[in-house]
Order: C-alpha cells, then sequence, then structure tokens
C-alpha cells in the first residue's frame, strides 16, 4: 500500500462522490416538498416542454368549459322570454277565436281588440328588452338576414384552437317582436279579420315553437360539449400529472437512501482524512 501526504487521492474520491450524494439529496427533498418531480428545466428538459404545453392546453379547456356554459345561461335567457311570449300568443289567438264569434258587437270587438294590442305591444317590449350581459337577443339584432354588427350572428368559443365549426361557430337568434312574428297588421274589429287572426296566430305559434326547438338543441350540443371538454380535462389532467408530479413513494425511498449514503459518506470520509496521519508512524519508526 503506498502512502501519500501531498494528495490524498482517497480523500478526493469520497468527497466526489458525497456531492453526488449531495445532490440527490437536495433533489429529493425538493420534490418532496413541492411534490413535483419537474422543479426546474434541467430536472427534465424534453418533460417540461410536453408538460407545459399541456398545462395550457387545460387552461384552454378551462375557458372553453366556461366559455359553454355562459352560452347556456345566454340561451336560458332567451328560452324564459320565449316561454313568455308564448302565453301571449295563446291568450292572442283565444281572443281571436272569442272574436270570430258572430255574436259579438262591434263594441265588443273593440274591447278584445283592445286586449290583443296590448299583448301585441307586451311581446315587442319583452323581446326588446330580454338581454344576455348587453346582448339583445330576441328584438331582430342576431337574426337571420340582420344588419350591422349582429349580422354574423353570436359567436360561441368552445374549442381550445381557433377552428372554424369545430372551436367556434355562430347562432342566430330569430326575432320575437310583433313585427318580426308578422303581427303588426293584425286585429281583431271584424269577423273577417278576426277569423285571418286564427290563422296568422297558429301561424306565429309555430314560429315561436321552432325557435324555442333550436333553442333547446343548441343548448343540448353544448351541454354535450362541457361533458366533452371535462372529460377530455381530465384526461389531460392526469397525463401532465404523470410527467410533472412527484411520485411521493418513489421520492421517499430516494430520500431515505440519500441520507444513509450521505451518513457512511461522511463516515468514510474522515477515515480517508486519516490516511496521511499513517505516514507520521512509519517517520517515528
Amino acid at each position: 500500500m503506498s502512502l501519500r501526504i501531498n494528495q490524498n487521492s482517497l480523500s478526493i474520491g469520497v468527497h466526489r462522490q458525497l456531492g453526488i450524494t449531495q445532490n440527490a439529496l437536495d433533489q429529493a427533498v425538493t420534490r418532496l416538498s413541492s411534490g413535483l418531480r419537474v422543479n426546474y428545466a434541467w430536472d427534465d428538459p424534453a418533460g417540461l416542454a410536453v408538460s407545459e404545453r399541456m398545462r395550457a392546453q387545460i387552461s384552454s379547456m378551462t375557458e372553453a368549459e366556461r366559455n359553454a356554459n355562459y352560452a347556456i345561461n345566454m340561451l336560458a335567457t332567451a328560452e324564459g322570454a320565449l316561454a313568455t311570449i308564448d302565453e301571449k300568443l295563446i291568450r292572442m289567438r283565444s281572443l281571436s277565436v272569442e272574436a270570430s264569434n258572430g255574436t259579438m258587437s262591434s263594441l265588443d270587438r273593440s274591447y278584445l281588440d283592445t286586449e290583443f294590442q296590448q299583448l301585441k305591444s307586451e311581446i315587442t317590449r319583452i323581446a326588446a328588452v330580454t338581454n344576455y350581459n348587453g346582448l339583445h337577443l330576441i328584438d331582430g339584432t342576431y337574426s337571420e338576414g340582420a344588419s350591422g354588427a349582429g349580422a354574423q350572428g353570436i359567436k360561441l368559443h368552445i374549442g381550445t384552437y381557433n377552428v372554424s365549426g369545430e372551436d367556434y361557430y355562430y347562432l342566430h337568434l330569430a326575432d320575437m317582436t310583433a313585427s318580426g312574428l308578422g303581427l303588426l297588421s293584425v286585429n281583431l274589429l271584424n269577423t273577417a279579420a278576426a277569423q285571418s287572426a286564427i290563422d296568422t296566430m297558429d301561424t306565429v305559434i309555430d314560429t315561436k315553437d321552432t325557435e324555442r326547438t333550436r333553442i333547446g338543441s343548441y343548448v343540448s350540443r353544448l351541454q354535450a360539449t362541457v361533458q366533452n371538454l371535462q372529460v377530455s380535462k381530465e384526461n389531460a389532467t392526469a397525463s401532465e400529472s404523470m410527467i410533472r408530479d412527484a411520485d411521493m413513494a418513489e421520492e421517499m425511498s430516494a430520500f431515505t437512501r440519500a441520507q444513509i449514503l450521505m451518513q457512511s459518506g461522511i463516515a468514510m470520509q474522515a477515515q480517508a482524512n486519516q490516511m496521511p496521519s499513517m505516514v507520521a508512524q512509519l517517520l517515528q519508526g
């Protein structure tokens, strides 16, 4: 066995191993305290890049889900207004049938027509005041063939990218004012007008029912969109977790191993540092 006093290579080697163990211990402590396997870019450069993209995707899915729920709330507002208009239309048809009866006098019909015209005005008022976050929904602003800012319809962005038909689409809501429904010239002032009003009211009620059906279909579609986004987000979150999150059991094992190696390394460092002192024994001999 050779003994040297200028260079203690054994001590240097032990010191190097202690540095490696210290890095492993530091990494285990960091992962255990943060719960993350990837805390710095150098922990897993490729994994970090994939994880960051997935985190952006998950965040976008969350926002797209909110957008879809906002749209559902908006359509529920429009549908609620149409349910109220429905009551007015049913009453107006009843008045039309009543006014068609030959036993009614002109004065009687004028009374019926007064109520009829007030209901007509109320329908227009309801359509005008029905709005969601400043969007006037059923007054014709966003109807097919409308002009101005609402001509394209209301944009629903319910995806994570920017592909038309996949990530966003536009919807139109029909004009439910008295004018839009074709009620402006309808009256009950004579038998012929009242009889014509019955047919007109049937057409108007069909138009209203068609619009309510369309709105209901949009809501069903959006509810399916929300469910799909929730499933996609769940799967993406699980995948991102596998890349970025720490396996606590595995990291605890690594921490325990590094602790034991650190303790034994320190003991061996002390022993290695004692080796040069053996030269003094040779010199004394």
